[in-house]
């Protein structure tokens, strides 16, 4: 990832929900370590994932220290912002012009200032010539989206360059060169299309500040707009330029559209249709004005999380656009520049993979057949093929899909399920077993068909069980002897509180006791053999000792004879 993109992702916060990668409409969201990343030469900023994240993972570079900067040397340092404001600070909008100049602007215009210029310039182009569509550049995620998905369609767009820019070109003439120029608007796409390169060769704006930045800084300093005096702004545009920003052109079609017909479009769906139709050349000849969120800017992303409602906004914007401003820009000579801009093709491009690498991937991912092909989307992608190219572009795994995940998770949890040697079963608050694997059922004597039906006191003892629902405080390691069955097992009951149930496995451990029962009795045995052999072998000794005590006695009598003899016969 560019170290100087707008958009980038906490590297701790994810927590590998994919959420955003579903979410994506372009699929610029990819997975690296474990972490989602988003890839900058396939986003459109469009916000969405900042939208849906349930961590709030994703994040924008400060631009705020970039003002304070400006501040610190001492520059010339104006605001442009957008009518939208209203709508996101509600009625203490009048007192964001105060804050801001004590924060250090010294000039605040409106840009609507510069959205009189734009619809001229737009009027201008389309009744001077002739070609089958217009498509208006004021939406930033539309201008990234038509560069980077249908460069076919780039001769169609208006040349003019976008409002903010326009009001940036207006400002630095009035102010100076070196002034400072800083946009606050509600759209993140704005923030990336003004740092891109084409941009900042132009030197026009400083840089751009969301509203939600702007909003976090005033909370972040203790800031309250309740109690500041409302201002004024230096300069801004008319009614028509106001309520462009809630509504669009169709307020002002008649006066626009020449020949034409006119088609407003907005939201991601409708987006992609009507880009869709130009490309196929399908549809009649049209000027086409589209935002890509959903009922405009003040639909987009960064107003999530306003607690006003869509027509709320579009009703202070009306009451807001009532007051008309006198735009010093509306008579200058300053409406005759060019203000031209330059689109580029910048189409994203997905290496194909051969049949037998899709092939490959495809059963990587479970599909073995067609018929595994079930293009659910679950995944983000409309069909299994787009994944899988996408899994060969590296900007996804293989193993995001549910599909292929539950049906993983099934078979794995069957086979030890059906395959356990285990006594396995589920039992209900009423004892009643919900489910049980065919171990058990061959050697607790229970019948198949009986399943749904079966109380587990028709089978074991319940007491334990009993025992497990009470204290919700498993059981495990516990010797039970099963005297119907006549079997000895290892008994763990598991107490699962989502479904108020007590997983029972219980280990059959017979065999082993009959063993070390067998094992005991050889023991037994042997020690009593050899208490015997003790026992004879001491009753032998004690008998050959009699017998030598017995032996020795008339060997000690003849002796003593002989010796006695001999004596006498010495004498003579």
């Amino acid at each position: 990832m560019k170290d100087n993109y707008e958009l980038t992702l906490s590297e701790h916060a994810c927590k590998d929900c994919y959420k955003c990668i579903r979410t994506c409409p372009v699929k610029a969201i990819y997975l690296k370590e474990n972490t989602t990343e988003i890839s900058p030469t396939r986003c459109i900023a469009c916000g969405k994932c900042f939208t849906v994240c349930p961590q709030n993972n994703k994040e924008m570079a400060n631009s705020f220290m970039r003002v304070k900067s400006f501040i610190s040397n001492d520059r010339v340092l104006v605001a442009t912002i957008d009518p939208t404001f209203v709508a996101y600070f509600g009625e203490n909008y009048k007192k964001l012009i105060t804050v801001l100049r004590k924060i250090g602007f010294h000039y605040i215009e409106e840009t609507s200032v510069a959205t009189d210029i734009l619809l001229k310039k737009y009027n201008e182009i389309w009744r001077k010539n002739q070609q089958k569509y217009y498509i208006t550049s004021n939406c930033s995620t539309v201008n990234l989206m038509i560069q980077k998905y249908y460069p076919e369609l780039i001769d169609y767009m208006l040349p003019i360059l976008p409002s903010m820019m326009i009001h940036a070109a207006l400002l630095k003439k009035k102010y100076g060169a070196e002034s400072k120029i800083v946009f606050f608007g509600p759209c993140i796409g704005a923030r990336v299309e003004a740092n891109d390169e084409y941009f900042q060769d132009l030197q026009l704006l400083d840089t751009v500040v969301s509203f939600k930045e702007l909003k976090e800084w005033l909370t972040s300093e203790g800031i309250t707009l309740e109690n500041l005096e409302e201002g004024r702004f230096d300069d801004e545009g008319s009614r028509q330029s106001k309520i462009y920003s809630a509504l669009g052109l169709s307020i002002v079609e008649e006066g626009l559209k020449g020949d034409k017909d006119f088609i407003k479009v907005h939201g991601e769906e409708n987006t992609k249709e009507v880009l869709d139709s130009m490309r196929e050349g399908e549809l009649d000849p049209a000027i086409v004005e589209i935002n890509f969120c959903l009922n405009g800017c003040i639909g987009g992303s960064t107003f999530h999380e306003s607690s006003e409602s869509f027509f709320s906004r579009i009703k202070q914007i009306k009451r807001y656009a009532k007051i008309t401003g006198s735009s010093s820009y509306e008579e200058s000579d300053e409406l005759l520049e060019d203000y031209h801009r330059k689109f580029f093709d910048k189409r994203v491009r997905n290496i194909l993979p051969s049949n037998l690498e899709l092939r490959k991937i495809l059963k990587q991912m479970g599909k073995f057949k067609k018929d595994d092909e079930l293009n659910c989307g679950t995944c983000g992608y409309d069909t299994c093929r787009e994944k899988a190219i996408a899994v060969y572009n590296g900007m996804d795994k293989t193993d995001m899909c549910l599909p292929y995940i539950r049906n993983k998770c099934e078979t794995i949890s069957n086979v030890l399920f059906e395959h356990s040697p285990n006594f396995i079963f589920l039992v209900n608050r009423n004892l009643k077993i919900l489910s049980i694997n065919p171990a058990a059922i061959k050697y607790l004597n229970i019948e198949k068909n009986q399943n749904n039906q079966l109380h587990l006191a028709s089978a074991l003892d319940y007491v334990d069980y009993l025992k497990v629902f009470e204290t919700k405080e498993n059981i495990t390691g516990k010797k039970v002897y099963l005297e119907m069955q006549n079997l000895t097992v290892i008994q763990n009951l598991v107490y699962i509180e989502e479904q108020n149930a007590v997983l029972a496995v219980l280990n059959n451990i017979t065999k082993e006791e009959q063993r070390e029962k067998e094992l005991i009795k050889v023991r037994q045995n042997t020690a009593e053999m050899v208490q015997k052999v003790i026992t004879k072998q001491m009753t032998i000794a004690q008998e050959i000792c009699s017998v030598l005590g017995e032996t020795t006695a008339e060997t000690k009598v003849i002796l003593k004879r002989f010796l006695d003899l001999t004596m006498e016969k010495s004498g003579d």
